[in-house]
């Protein structure tokens, strides 16, 4: 018979992570903001702002 494996699920998202999210939404004019995850988990925040030159 298998052994069940208990595996902890960790939060996938902190509040902390959640408050530098908004940091980074309020802050960029135009753009992106991608949020990459590992095992369930984010890992990086990756952001990409377009600049108009007139």
């Amino acid at each position: 018979m298998m052994e069940e494996k208990r595996v902890s699920k960790k939060q996938a998202i902190s509040n902390e992570q959640l408050r530098q999210i908004q940091r980074v939404a309020e802050n960029i004019g135009y753009g992106s903001i991608h949020l990459v995850f590992q095992d369930g988990v984010m890992v990086h925040i990756d952001r990409s702002e377009k600049i108009r030159v007139l």
